[in-house]
């Protein structure tokens, strides 16, 4: 089968209301071709997101823990879960696919100036293990509507001495929805850490999304390999097309997409590619190149799997 054609997550702000923006990025996804669309994280950016789950708080544009994490009253009330809603209805035959931050991204992120009385520290295990319970019955309400989840742990890529509790916690959150259906992205190289062969050990994660493009992540095709990805039935989301860019001139050409995907497939073999996407999202990309990225990507992916959809 051919790989989907799909966004990390994140586009740019649009004008106008939310339910305004959210059209937009989803009109902006479609005309490009691509096929599993995403809300492109347009009411707040990937920590944000989280500053209305009771013991967060948004304090000076960052979130900050004040109190023990508890869930939500009202898991349907999460703005991601009402953005995936309105878009639903307006687009019932898509699929859509909804991004969480991770809850070790977000932790270490968010607590490292203190995590409040609650808890002794960023790297507490009550704190990470309250963040999880908070967060499973928002991932409830995403499957329940038959969308896609993407967890975004790309702290995971740094390195760390044990993997193992952070697995864990990932492994609770996507045991929520069918494993075709899970979504991990870790950008970030992976040639320094052993972030790879921990991730792949994964049982309820369908495919792990890594990043190929940029100077750092050119590094991870050398750690491609078929075997562990066939053997543990994990599909690679092949990240190929650099988001870092700022001129028009540094935009990936089509050329350069569809030569970088095909050295991949030649790597870790073409069954074993699931998605292709850019590197990471493109929040902070400079907002009038991402068309551009979007084409030369789709454009890319189509020389190299040059066969009409279904």
């Amino acid at each position: 089968m051919r790989p989907v054609l799909t966004t990390v997550g994140s586009l740019p702000p649009f004008s106008g209301s939310a339910d305004q923006a959210l059209s937009k990025a989803v009109a902006l996804q479609k005309s490009h071709g691509f096929e599993m669309l995403t809300d492109g994280e347009q009411r707040a950016d990937m920590l944000s997101y989280y500053a209305g789950i009771p013991g967060v708080r948004e304090e000076r544009g960052v979130p900050r823990i004040v109190d023990r994490i508890r869930p939500l009253d009202d898991p349907a009330r999460f703005p991601k879960v009402q953005d995936l809603e309105r878009l639903r209805a307006l687009y019932p035959e898509a699929r859509f696919k909804v991004s969480l931050t991770g809850p070790a991204t977000f932790l270490l992120a968010c607590a490292a100036g203190g995590a409040g009385p609650a808890y002794r520290g960023p790297l507490d295990p009550a704190l990470h293990d309250d963040l999880v319970a908070a967060l499973v019955p928002l991932v409830r309400e995403i499957a329940r509507r038959g969308a896609w989840l993407q967890l975004d742990e790309p702290i995971l890529s740094q390195g760390m001495r044990d993997y193992g509790p952070a697995l864990r916690r990932l492994e609770t959150l996507a045991s929520e929805v069918p494993r075709e259906r899970a979504f991990l992205h870790v950008c970030g190289g992976h040639a320094r850490s052993r972030a790879l062969d921990a991730l792949l050990t994964l049982e309820h994660v369908g495919t792990l999304s890594l990043a190929f493009a940029g100077r750092v992540e050119a590094e991870n095709r050398s750690l491609l390999d078929p075997r562990p990805w066939a053997d543990h039935g994990m599909g690679l989301g092949a990240g190929v097309i650099d988001v870092q860019v700022a001129r028009p001139e540094e935009v990936m050409s089509p050329d350069a997409v569809a030569h970088l995907l095909e050295d991949i497939v030649r790597r870790v073999g073409v069954e074993n590619v699931a998605s292709v996407t850019p590197d990471c999202g493109l929040r902070a990309t400079t907002p009038e190149l991402v068309p551009t990225l979007l084409e030369n990507l789709r454009r890319g992916f189509e020389r190299t799997f040059p066969t009409v959809r279904a």
